[in-house]
């Protein structure tokens, strides 16, 4: 699909969050087209030209919608032009920003900003860590991989997605009459499934608390009741994420409540088909999935865990 090769070549020009060019502008255009089709490189095309940061986070974002006539932005590299975003493109700027902060942002960007808690903030969210006298740049990659604060940032664009209108199209023409669509092309990008279709709200509180909770369950020796007590917490403050349930599928298997742990084990694999990406990065999402489903299939067909290690290994 058009909106796949337009996520994989998004920053091919360089943007305006990274300065490294795969192709240039002026001279593989054309190649671009040849790779990925003229629709999606003129979406490339167009991210590669503004200023992602002002359009998205401190006009969309900030004043809470979409506009229903668009806007008009200065180009990235040349002040004296302007670029029309149709409410089309603008949401699917929205949704790109999502998908990009979803599949890159962890822990160590808290870390390197001083931030990771609700006071504090993060590289995306205000708080501290936009002070810089609480940056660290020593961090080393990838720290230890913890969970990083950036899923209430990402409800809060979905909101803003929710905001666009699709019967844009028939109040906005241009100047020849034609609707200003044509100008832009692009197609229309449905509202991403999580957080309930974009409908729902996380703060950034309950974010925070949630990692502490995860967090405390993977890095620390407890009793099985402890941990699923602390695993529920975390479900509770954020149910958006699927790594708790896979620990809790686990958990319920480990005392024979195969219900629970199908139960657990089903929710996970749900989001872990919305999101397409891990919120724990310490592994992939493949690795998430094929072992959410070795727990899926035990628990349906009421197999005790294993008693010895090797067991385990040939699960």
């Amino acid at each position: 699909p058009v909106i796949g090769r337009v996520g994989l070549f998004h920053s091919a020009y360089s943007n305006s969050f990274v300065n490294l060019a795969l192709f240039t502008v002026d001279q593989e255009r054309p190649y671009m087209q040849s790779l990925i089709g003229e629709k999606a490189e003129d979406l490339v095309y167009l991210f590669c030209s503004i200023d992602r940061q002002k359009v998205v986070v401190e006009t969309l974002l900030g004043q809470g919608f979409i506009p229903p006539s668009g806007m008009d932005v200065p180009h990235l590299h040349n002040a004296s032009q302007t670029i029309h975003l149709s409410p089309e493109i603008l949401r699917l700027l929205v949704v790109f920003s999502m998908a990009d902060v979803a599949d890159q942002y962890f822990g160590w960007q808290d870390e390197l900003f001083g931030g990771g808690g609700p006071d504090q903030g993060s590289m995306l969210i205000p708080g501290q860590a936009h002070d810089e006298s609480r940056h660290v740049p020593t961090a080393l990659w990838p720290g230890v991989s913890k969970p990083g604060l950036w899923m209430s940032y990402l409800s809060d664009l979905g909101r803003v997605a929710q905001t666009f209108d699709p019967d844009w199209r028939k109040n906005v023409t241009s100047e020849d009459g034609e609707s200003s669509d044509a100008l832009q092309g692009g197609p229309v990008l449905d509202i991403p499934p999580v957080f309930d279709n974009c409908t729902q709200a996380l703060t950034v509180e309950d974010e925070a608390e949630a990692i502490d909770l995860y967090w405390g369950v993977v890095t620390s020796q407890s009793t099985t009741n402890n941990r699923i007590s602390k695993l529920q917490q975390c479900s509770a403050k954020n149910p958006w994420v699927f790594e708790p349930h896979v620990l809790l599928a686990q958990e319920y298997l480990h005392i024979g409540d195969f219900s629970k742990a199908e139960q657990q084990a089903q929710q996970a694999l749900t989001l872990q088909q919305q999101w397409g990406t891990p919120w724990d990065k310490r592994i992939s999402l493949g690795a998430w999935v094929a072992w959410t489903r070795v727990l899926l299939q035990r628990a349906q067909k009421k197999e005790p865990w294993p008693t010895n290690s090797f067991g385990i290994i040939n699960l």
